[in-house]
């Protein structure tokens, strides 16, 4: 007859499987609606619905900081194979970026050091993604449609995710341009307009008027958008 106590260690192991096997099956749960709760919280926000949206995305990325075995806040690209996941790490990177411009409107100092927590995780999870150059354009935008209220935070970003202010017009076309057209005019700046007087010149009157042209391109059609993008491409790699 088996003894009292190996009956209770029998029955407190039987309750402690039972009990991991339903923390288990509770997070595999969780992880299948965060997909839903990232799509409603695009919705709530897009529906103008602010508390809404930012509780839908705080709740899926407890469920990855959960997931992952983090704390709140802890959530990094090195949690993640960015090939596999890339679309986790996107989806991500997208609500930090709505996060960060639902906290910009805030005052309040506790709500400020969200905001820029939000900055800096959507900053890390856009920096050296290939969707790094849409992440940079999406913020040239928010700051030159005078959005942003905390525009030097924004500026900072920015530059940190290797937008060139002076740029303007590549960098607005950065979704249809290749990759490699805004390193080579910033080169031929640097290196040939530069260096003769009429060059410093024009150069002086793009950085005037390059934000006015740069915000026209934003409401060209996009067979518009292409072909400026192509001459710009085709015009780099002769000043290249």
């Amino acid at each position: 007859m088996p003894r009292h106590d190996d009956v209770v260690t029998r029955a407190k192991r039987k309750v402690q499987r039972q009990i991991e096997e339903a923390e288990r099956e509770h997070r595999k749960k969780l992880m299948r609606r965060r997909i839903e709760l990232a799509t409603s919280g695009l919705k709530a926000y897009q529906s103008g619905k602010i508390a809404e949206a930012a509780q839908s995305y705080q709740t899926y990325l407890r469920i990855l900081e959960d997931w992952k075995g983090v704390p709140p806040g802890g959530l990094t690209p090195a949690l993640f194979d960015v090939k596999k996941d890339m679309y986790e790490v996107l989806l991500i990177s997208a609500i930090y970026w709505d996060l960060t411009k639902m906290f910009d409107r805030t005052r309040s100092p506790a709500k400020q050091r969200d905001f820029m927590q939000y900055m800096e995780k959507y900053i890390l999870f856009s920096k050296g993604m290939p969707f790094q150059p849409l992440a940079t354009e999406t913020l040239r935008k928010y700051i030159s449609n005078e959005k942003a209220m905390h525009k030097p935070e924004f500026k900072n970003a920015y530059k940190m995710l290797g937008g060139d202010g002076n740029c303007f017009v590549a960098t607005a076309l950065t979704d249809v341009i290749d990759p490699g057209t805004l390193p080579r005019l910033r080169t031929f700046r640097d290196h040939t307009l530069s260096r003769s007087r009429f060059g410093r010149s024009f150069v002086g009157w793009y950085y005037r008027n390059g934000p006015k042209l740069a915000r026209w391109t934003d409401y060209c059609p996009q067979p518009a958008r292409r072909a400026l993008g192509l001459i710009l491409d085709v015009f780099s790699r002769l000043a290249g």
